[in-house]
């Protein structure tokens, strides 16, 4: 009987010196339990149908980011309601993935690509109108809508989406496991090979399937799919921006109606945050 109370221990022992993964959200904590399969166990701090956007801490969640071993997050790019917490964890149990600097210059690359981008609809935006109104006095840059992409004048840190991102963050969670796990550094380097041929397999999986709808246009309800809608030369036609102010809603829905009548393209994606009313 204390021979088993011993082994009993032992075995407590060893469960609570291991360390508990926590990620921000969802797609990290794939990521994340892709390296920590067979080594030790995962969690996701945000629900699956909240949003980093908005979410508000709960003194739940602030327990379990104090008793993580590591916490895992992209950065206050993205999870803002996180960063005054963060700051008060340790340095070493910390993974801030957009201090990466592979991971920022995917970010910045796709920044400046997109300003590019912006700047080039604006500038024909422009030469359009003033060509129908003409005969107004002056110009009225009161009618040009600046955050028709939520995010085109900022930096994108849905970088999940992103297979190279993908796979610099699963680099990262593996060697920050590697120190704090020494003893499961063959079974984490295991798991890291595994997930990048995965990754590169399930990378022409989708390619294939894609293909053939590649030239179709579509619409989104929120500007979060830029790597993915560039790494597989996707047509992404407009972002309905639904979580704005109601008026502001329902005009933009009368027009984009309208749009949508006038042409053939029948492809929408939606984003599960949304909430019906």
């Amino acid at each position: 009987m204390f021979k088993r109370t011993l082994i009993g221990l032992a075995v407590l022992g060893a469960s609570v010196a291991q360390a508990d993964v926590l990620t921000s959200i969802k797609p990290l904590g794939f990521i994340a339990s892709a390296i920590t399969e067979g080594v030790t166990e995962t969690k996701v701090l945000l629900p699956v149908t909240a949003s980093p956007h908005d979410y508000s801490l709960k003194p739940s969640d602030v327990t379990q980011l104090q008793s993580a071993q590591l916490v895992v997050w992209v950065g206050d790019g993205l999870e803002g309601f996180l960063e005054k917490s963060i700051e008060k964890l340790p340095r070493e149990k910390v993974l801030t993935l957009e201090d990466v600097d592979a991971i920022d210059d995917i970010v910045d690359k796709a920044s400046k690509k997109e300003d590019k981008d912006d700047d080039h609809d604006h500038k024909h935006e422009h030469k359009h109108e003033h060509k129908h109104e003409h005969k107004h006095e002056g110009h009225n840059h009161e009618g040009h809508n600046h955050d028709h992409h939520g995010h085109s004048h900022d930096e994108d840190w849905h970088i999940w989406l992103s297979s190279e991102a993908s796979e610099l963050a699963a680099e990262q969670i593996a060697a920050r496991l590697s120190e704090q796990m020494p003893e499961h550094k063959a079974k984490i380097a295991e798991n890291l090979a595994k997930f990048k041929a995965n990754l590169t397999a399930k990378k022409a999986e989708i390619a294939k399937q894609l293909e053939p709808v590649k030239a179709k246009g579509y619409y989104t309800f929120h500007d979060a799919y830029g790597y993915f809608e560039r790494e597989y030369g996707l047509n992404s036609l407009v972002h309905l921006p639904l979580t704005q102010l109601l008026p502001r809603v329902q005009k933009h829905l009368q027009q984009s109606r309208k749009t949508l009548r006038k042409t053939k393209h029948n492809v929408y994606l939606p984003s599960r945050n949304l909430r019906r009313k």
